[in-house]
């Protein structure tokens, strides 16, 4: 008997409610590196942030990231001259420095998230309906927590 969820949702919505959960975890967890690319964990982290807005403030992606402002500051500078991400300032608060992916960082990210989309099929495709149902529940749940547990230690 499939689940509700099963029913309601194609493949490409469970994969996707599947990535949104995985992205709140991997920012609480360090992820294995699968990716061939010459990136640390610490900077796919940062462009991975990107998949959820497009622009933030150093201040923000150091809070999200659980970095101090220093360190993200070094971060950025890397994937600055790596072409991955710039600054800006904000035309409506010229005070405010945002960061943005580039073109070669949103091709970056965008490559990373289909590896992803694909190495979460390989493991869907071995699980019965049920199965699956049960993995999104409680990778959901994971994400949910984790987030809430992030909330309450930055409060």
């Amino acid at each position: 008997m499939e689940s509700s969820a099963v029913r309601q949702l194609n493949r490409n919505d469970i994969l996707d409610r599947i990535l949104n959960s995985y992205n709140a975890i991997s920012k609480s967890i360090n992820p294995a590196n699968l990716y061939k690319i010459e990136l640390t964990s610490s900077q796919i982290k940062v462009l991975a942030t990107f998949t959820e807005r497009e622009c933030y403030t150093m201040t923000e992606l150091s809070q999200i990231l659980s970095v101090t402002l220093p360190t993200m500051t070094a971060m950025i500078d890397r994937l600055i001259q790596s072409g991955l991400v710039n600054r800006e300032r904000d035309e409506r608060d010229r005070r405010v420095v945002l960061v943005r992916l580039t073109g070669e960082g949103k091709k970056i990210i965008h490559n990373l998230m289909e590896i992803r989309k694909q190495e979460i099929e390989k493991v869907l495709s071995m699980l019965d309906h049920k199965e699956v149902d049960i993995f999104l529940g409680s990778i959901e749940s994971v994400a949910q927590l984790l987030t809430k547990a992030r909330t309450q230690v930055e409060e």
